[in-house]
């Protein structure tokens, strides 16, 4: 089986800022999913070297504050978790996501299991919770399919593939399109050998179809182009450099802006 007895892997909890060129109003700045609070996992389990989203942000030059839009990708708990640090986005998530997830826990005699039960081994309850007074808010605009949320982005819907309702997000340039995919891609891999991970809680063939379309957006000799959900390839592939306590990758860079990962002046 692919990636099969190969020992531990580094698994990065990634997230990712789109922002408008200089020059062009208005001023767009997005993340692409949050991370999670805490820097643990659903098992309690703490993470190396977490970061605060502030911390994160400043490395780009930019503040919570900032950001005017979230794309969450999906629900799960290192997707979603961080939404709330963003008091001024906007924040965007497909409804069938959000109100199956919503069945789902709705209709479970006991929730406390947690990571035990399969149905939560990705989904922290609370989190549902917070996000569904957050929508009751306002703060959250519910998309139904594919829609363009700002000029050249576009919410692309991939339905029981990942998860409910999962979603990548698709962002034109003058050089051609990019994709950031969230866990609809875990790794390159997924795409450069059309092989879905273990661990979905859709429907697989349904998840191939995802990375057919994304393959013949970007071009099959530049998958690169695909940002995945957890793969380390992403700072081998892409101009990087570590910045804090982790690394910083650049996969596109606009006319006329400045790079954030060039080597600070002596």
């Amino acid at each position: 089986m692919i990636n099969s007895n190969q020992g531990m892997a580094d698994v990065p909890m990634a997230f990712t800022i789109v922002a408008t060129p200089p020059g062009v109003s208005p001023k767009r700045v997005i993340a692409v999913d949050t991370g999670f609070e805490g820097g643990r996992s659903m098992t309690g389990n703490a993470f190396a070297d977490v970061e605060t989203i502030p911390n994160v942000l400043a490395k780009l030059g930019f503040t919570p504050d900032d950001v005017d839009i979230v794309v969450l990708t999906h629900l799960h708990f290192d997707h979603a978790g961080n939404f709330s640090a963003f008091p001024n986005a906007e924040i965007f998530v497909q409804r069938l996501e959000f109100e199956s997830w919503k069945t789902v826990i709705g209709a479970m005699d006991d929730t406390s299991v947690g990571k035990r039960s399969w149905k939560l081994s990705s989904i922290d309850v609370s989190l549902i919770e917070r996000f569904d007074a957050a929508v009751g808010a306002g703060r959250i605009t519910l998309l139904d399919g594919d829609k363009e949320i700002a000029p050249g982005i576009r919410c692309r819907l991939a339905k029981d593939s990942h998860t409910f309702g999962s979603q990548w997000v698709e962002i034109e340039t003058p050089d051609g399109p990019y994709v950031v995919a969230g866990d609809c891609v875990y790794w390159y891999m997924n795409v450069e050998r059309m092989w879905p991970p273990g661990y979905v809680q859709g429907n697989p063939w349904n998840l191939m179809s995802v990375f057919e379309r994304m393959r013949d957006l970007v071009g099959a000799d530049r998958i690169e182009r695909i940002v995945p959900g957890h793969d380390m390839q992403i700072y081998a592939r892409h101009p990087s450099r570590v910045i804090g306590k982790n690394p910083v990758a650049e996969i596109h860079l606009a006319a006329g802006e400045r790079s954030r990962i060039a080597e600070p002046r002596a």
